[in-house]
């Protein structure tokens, strides 16, 4: 019997952050089934999300207007609160360089978009089990 610190919650609570609302749709549909899944469409909108219920994962969409991912995750990673809290990133661009920038933020992975249903739950299932 595992006796961790670090319990896995019987469902996971998932966030997801992005700009484009039939993508959140979808993703939202995609994982229903086997996480408590939110939706923001926006920074601001997932740090109110996150204040009313702290998700055990994010998939935070990297190129956004006004606050985008990669203020998202700094904030995110200033606030001792939420400083722990896993970031998948959903990216659009394939781009080199973009992806660079990316990994730089240190997130835990990340994904190109239009996601997979299956890569998507093995990523968060991954990132969920990391630390058991």
């Amino acid at each position: 019997m595992n006796n961790s610190n670090k319990k896995i919650p019987d469902v996971a609570n998932v966030l997801v952050v992005d700009d484009n609302v039939i993508l959140l749709r979808t993703v939202k549909e995609m994982l229903d089934s086997n996480y408590n899944v939110s939706i923001a469409t926006s920074g601001e909108q997932a740090f109110k999300s996150i204040s009313r219920k702290r998700p055990d994962v994010i998939l935070l969409d990297y190129e956004m207007p006004e606050m985008n991912g990669e203020d998202v995750i700094k904030q995110l990673r200033e606030d001792e609160a939420t400083a722990n809290i896993p970031v998948l990133f959903l990216t659009s661009s394939a781009n080199r360089e973009v992806v660079k920038k990316l990994i730089m933020l240190n997130p835990d992975g990340y994904m190109l978009k239009p996601p997979n249903k299956q890569s998507m739950i093995e990523h968060i299932e991954e990132v969920l089990h990391k630390e058991e």
